[in-house]
């Protein structure tokens, strides 16, 4: 009986000192450090990955360095719980835009600084980068060629147009022609209608005077023909001596002189004096 009890206690302290050896190791911290790929050409992106995995209470920093490949963007961080473990992920984006990624050969075997990382308290890990392998573009006998070979068509494609540009001149043409010509009509009615204006809006010389009442005359009374046709007369005197003997005689004609008499002299002077 007492060597039961024994075996029973040995049993449970074993099954403690199990429990606590398996809860010791699952709380470790571990550390893994990857990249999406081995081997790249240059200017290809890579995608670097760090995943720690530690107990739930603990705080984690990693510090990474990458170089000579360039970052892209911000470094994303995730987080995942898997039973008591808790699990960071670091994934960074970076490329080969540097020259010390690539030598004279034509490729390059970049080995990283191993990337260091703290957990709190005082626990540090360090984890090393896979190498990478960058590969050059263009080979030396390609790059010495006075022409060098393209992967690709490197001929530019044909040129096409909305509007053919002889097509699009001849418009333009067609349209300015228009617009000069609607100019040209346009300053022609902006000076005559200024002409007009100036006729309307000027004073009437004493000529101009005299035909107009000459004119009114033509539908008056014997006597005011006879008094317009002697001021007509008067003014005519210097300017044509004939006109205003025609002027004159036909004021003192007899009989009085006529509507018409009147409108065919006062039409004579106008052409006279537009003439002029």
């Amino acid at each position: 009986m007492g060597a039961l009890r024994l075996l029973g206690l040995a049993a449970v302290i074993g099954a403690a000192l199990f429990g606590l050896s398996a809860n010791a190791h699952a709380a470790a911290p571990r550390v893994s450090a990857v990249l999406d790929r081995d081997a790249v050409e240059f200017g290809d992106p890579v995608t670097a990955t760090i995943t720690v995995f530690l107990d739930r209470d603990a705080d984690v920093r990693v510090s990474e360095n990458l170089a000579p490949l360039t970052q892209l963007g911000r470094t994303r961080v995730t987080e995942a719980d898997r039973g008591d473990e808790h699990i960071v992920t670091y994934t960074t984006r970076a490329s080969c835009l540097d020259q010390r990624c690539v030598s004279t050969t034509g490729g390059k075997r970049i080995v990283f600084r191993p990337a260091v990382v703290e957990v709190a308290p005082n626990t540090k890990l360090t984890a090393r980068w896979p190498a990478l392998a960058v590969r050059a573009r263009v080979s030396r006998e390609d790059a010495a060629k006075v022409q060098p070979p393209l992967r690709h068509d490197a001929t530019p494609p044909p040129v096409t147009y909305r509007v053919g540009p002889d097509t699009l001149a001849r418009t333009l043409y067609v349209v300015a022609a228009v617009l000069a010509a609607a100019g040209l009509l346009l300053a022609v009615w902006a000076a005559t209608a200024l002409r007009r204006r100036r006729r309307l809006t000027a004073p009437l010389t004493g000529l101009e005077r005299a035909l107009a009442l000459a004119r009114e005359a033509e539908q008056r009374p014997p006597p005011d023909r006879r008094r317009a046709l002697g001021l007509l007369a008067r003014l005519l005197g210097s300017r044509d001596p004939r006109l205003a003997g025609a002027a004159d005689d036909l004021a003192w004609s007899a009989p009085a002189p006529t509507s018409d008499a009147v409108a065919d002299l006062v039409t004579q002077v106008e052409r006279k004096v537009d003439g002029a």
